[in-house]
């Protein structure tokens, strides 16, 4: 597990990311910085115009300093969704299985548009109507397309997701849960409110135990102050903040103008726990904790808890951190913590809580990273055993070199010491079982194929908008040093095979097979299963083609010579 971790949360009205360290066992937060975005972006937490946020993304990296480009990525929205359900069974597999097939009471999306992740709460506590035990458990799902967007955005910048996480568990990773007498205790309402998404979470001893999202926020305010009193967004947004001088008439105009729209959000926030409560019989909330950038507007804190008799105060994220020198001001960084919370649940992701260490990272993007991954450790290993043999054949030579030197020396005192006629054969020998050793690696290496340099080759032809998601070999009987030398059009060496998928629909698949044309090494090359989708835009296929005797690696000439 990684030692350092970026958190990235790409809200409505910016993108931030926080790097934190858990290298010497204590909690570091190394870097924090956030770089805003133009209204439209990003709403609902789906990304709309991705370059517009791979630039800002770029621009962040670059600012903030960070040194990964592998991020835990959160996500939010009314396409994800966190819910606590019964399902049947105990273990993994059964509890996946049951998942699928029960997830439309859970899931409002086909199961096949959705990526999920779960944790077992409370596994075989109870047992359904058919006899069968079932656990409580926690799923996490999102919509394939808002994913999609996500990746993209991260790979227009040159990052990757390691794993993708829901903000509301993040929001509650960032907060440890208060302890009540000999541990964590008591029930906790954490509210989070953004630019355009408020997140209502309730746990009890670190459990989760219900989780909402509101698709109203602060930009509701600004708004409404910026049209009221006909100000720019930017000066509304102050407003809202409380960050003009109060003697200015603006501010009493701008909290009359809000007023309304206070008032309904914190109605919006507090009718969600009373539906919390009135479903959780006789529970009780110990306390009230409230963070989001948009919390910060004046009066909205006191809003909210007015009519709840709990504990109620605003998150600081930081205080369970050590922080490092982040080049900010005090000021600066107590008005950043409300906007960092998510960031940084985010980044304490592989040290969190595993009942809420959940990822919607779709398989195909971890299948196809472990794809590269290995396929990278073969190029390795093929290098390696180049290495291997150059070194054997290096100290094959050596020993040969140095028996002839011997039998050079022998042959000058043949004539007055025939008593070294027991010596010379013993060299004799020696060379022959060099000379056998040389041939068995000669035998070995006929038909080798050159694996590293054919992928290079594949990678130089392939069509830039086509990847490959799987790929396979397999290698016939070796060839003869006289099919060695034929031409590339003789095929009979092994086959390769392709998964492919890409954009560009049939056109595509054209410029794949014209492109296999130009390797001499592949021959014969085909394709099947083509699938388009209905605008022909993303094709996926499937393709072979035959390895002719320019494949093979010319290794073992080499050992012969």
């Amino acid at each position: 597990m990684d030692s350092v971790t970026v958190g990235l949360d790409i809200g409505s009205s910016a993108v931030r990311a926080a790097e934190i360290d858990t290298s010497q066992g204590r909690r570091v937060l190394r870097r924090y910085a956030q770089v805003g975005l133009p209204t439209g972006y990003v709403v609902d937490g789906d990304i709309i115009n991705i370059p517009g946020v791979s630039a800002a993304l770029q621009r962040l990296w670059q600012e903030g300093g960070f040194s990964e480009t592998r991020v835990v990525l959160g996500v939010s929205g009314p396409r994800v969704f966190v819910r606590q359900a019964e399902v049947q069974g105990v273990n993994e597999d059964e509890l996946r299985s049951a998942l699928k097939f029960d997830s439309q009471e859970l899931i409002p999306i086909p199961i096949d548009d959705a990526t999920f992740d779960f944790s077992i709460l409370e596994p075989g506590q109870s047992k359904g109507r058919d006899g069968r035990q079932t656990s409580r458990i926690l799923v996490v799902a999102a919509h394939r397309e808002l994913l999609r967007n996500q990746l993209a955005a991260l790979k227009g910048a040159g990052l990757s997701a390691s794993a993708i996480d829901a903000t509301p568990l993040a929001l509650m990773r960032a907060v440890p849960p208060e302890s009540d007498g000999d541990g964590p205790g008591g029930v906790e309402v954490l509210v989070s409110i953004g630019s355009e998404l408020t997140t209502v979470a309730v746990r009890e001893g670190g459990v989760p135990r219900f989780i909402r999202s509101l698709t109203v926020g602060g930009s509701n305010l600004t708004e409404t102050i910026a049209n009221t009193l006909h100000l720019e967004l930017a000066l509304a947004e102050r407003l809202k903040r409380g960050a003009v001088p109060a003697g200015s008439p603006q501010v009493a105009q701008a909290r009359k103008a809000m007023s309304v729209e206070l008032r309904d959000l914190a109605e919006d926030v507090r009718a969600t726990i009373d539906f919390f409560t009135a479903q959780a019989e006789g529970t009780v909330i110990s306390r009230l904790l409230i963070t989001g950038g948009a919390s910060q507007t004046e009066g909205l804190v006191a809003a909210i808890g007015g009519s709840l008799s709990v504990e109620v105060r605003q998150i600081d994220p930081f205080s369970s951190l050590t922080v490092a020198d982040l080049g900010l001001e005090p000021d600066e960084l107590s008005r950043s913590a409300a906007s960092a919370t998510t960031a940084i649940g985010l980044a304490l992701w592989p040290v969190g809580s595993p009942l809420i260490r959940l990822s919607v990272l779709p398989e195909e993007v971890a299948t196809a990273r472990r794809a590269r991954r290995l396929m990278s450790f073969a190029a390795c290993g093929v290098a390696g055993l180049a290495g291997v043999l150059a070194v054997a054949g290096g100290a094959q030579l050596v020993q040969v070199n140095s028996a002839q030197h011997r039998v050079h020396e022998d042959q000058q005192q043949v004539a007055a010491k025939t008593s070294y006629v027991d010596q010379l054969q013993a060299v004799t020998a020696v060379h022959e079982k060099v000379s056998a050793q040389a041939s068995v690696v000669v035998t070995a290496l006929q038909g080798d194929i050159d694996w590293l340099r054919l992928i290079g080759q594949l990678a130089a032809v392939m069509p830039s908008n086509l990847t490959l998601s799987s790929i396979s070999a397999t290698r016939t009987e070796a060839s003869s040093s006289s099919q060695t030398t034929s031409s590339a059009s003789t095929p009979g060496v092994g086959t390769l095979s392709f998964t492919v998928l890409g954009t560009g629909g049939l056109p595509a698949v054209a410029a794949w097979l014209d492109g296999l044309k130009r390797d001499q090494s592949l021959t014969d090359t085909w394709v099947s299963g083509i699938v388009t989708n209905a605008n022909g835009g993303n094709v996926t296929f499937s393709s072979t083609s035959n390895l002719t005797p320019l494949a093979e690696s010319s290794r073992s000439k080499a050992v012969q010579q």
